[in-house]
């Protein structure tokens, strides 16, 4: 019979943020081995905490994050393709110094909304996975919303209300394309994909609860509603949910690796600094399961 070796575990502490939402890990090198029972409390802490931070990591490679990333789950492609680690087609790059198509800085934070990632997908990601490689002096903070004790706060009637609607999911909604990254615009414009159905309170897989669940940008229409009620709409239920005891907002240091359960969250990204600093995210999303 062969032995299994397993790395000893390390000496790793993780700290509530707030009530509802975020934890910081500290104490952990993600670029020596971490064994299973580790990586299973890394895992569970982003379930009950929605949003975790593991911090201290600025000296990972490229293949270093990747690895970190895959102790969630199978990684799957970004959607967004035009922007890739090199050699790392599942790590795709946000940046305010990108260019656009036509060789100008790509307009960031216009469109920026509330939301969770790639609602026009069949399976979306149940994680989405952040790590900072450069960071302005202040801003620039992830901020995340627990959708779930925000769902579970609503009014009964509300509750009953929103629970059993449906969405349609595209690129980008009919309702935004006056605002929309041109190049996304043209991708929706010539794409002959059928919108995505989802429901707008998702339950998720692994316990049970349920949470909103929806992005304003790639919302067609809530089925029985035109895109400019559904518009309407998610934007007071919005307003609705992302109270500050729900909320928390990340400022990053630079090595940071934030990880957020997509299945009972939104996010958005902050645009409150000075854009002649560069803030550059690694971006991994791990493949999630069919919303129900």
């Amino acid at each position: 019979m062969s032995t299994v070796m397993h790395a000893p575990a390390q000496a790793m502490t993780i700290t509530k943020v707030k009530e509802h939402i975020g934890a910081i890990v500290t104490g952990i090198d993600l670029a020596q081995p971490v064994d299973a029972a580790t990586q299973k409390k890394l895992y569970d802490a982003v379930v009950e905490n929605v949003v975790l931070v593991i911090r201290g990591q600025a000296h990972l490679t490229p293949a270093q994050v990747q690895a970190a990333g895959e102790m969630f789950g199978e990684l799957m492609e970004d959607q967004n393709r035009r922007y890739l680690v090199d050699g790392f087609p599942l790590i795709s790059v946000l940046d305010n110094f990108h260019k656009d198509s036509q060789g100008n800085r790509a307009k960031v934070g216009a469109n920026s909304t509330w939301h969770t990632d790639h609602t026009n997908q069949e399976r979306p990601p149940k994680f989405t996975m952040l790590y900072a490689v450069a960071v302005p002096d202040k801003g620039g903070a992830t901020s995340v919303c627990n959708s779930r004790a925000a769902y579970e706060a609503l009014p009964e009637d509300l509750q009953q209300k929103i629970t059993g609607m449906k969405t349609e999911n595209t690129l980008v909604s009919s309702a935004r394309f006056k605002i929309a990254n041109p190049d996304i615009l043209r991708d929706q414009l010539e794409s002959k994909k059928p919108p995505t159905i989802q429901p707008l309170v998702r339950t998720h897989p692994e316990t049970g609860t349920r949470a909103v669940w929806f992005h304003k940008g790639k919302t067609e229409r809530i089925i029985g509603m035109t895109p400019e009620e559904t518009q309407e709409f998610l934007q007071d239920l919005t307003d609705r949910i992302t109270q500050p005891q729900f909320c928390y907002a990340h400022e990053y240091q630079k090595g940071d690796l934030l990880i957020i359960d997509d299945r009972q969250s939104l996010h958005k990204a902050g645009f409150d600094y000075d854009h002649s600093q560069q803030r550059r995210l690694y971006r991994m999303l791990v493949r999630g399961d069919r919303p129900y």
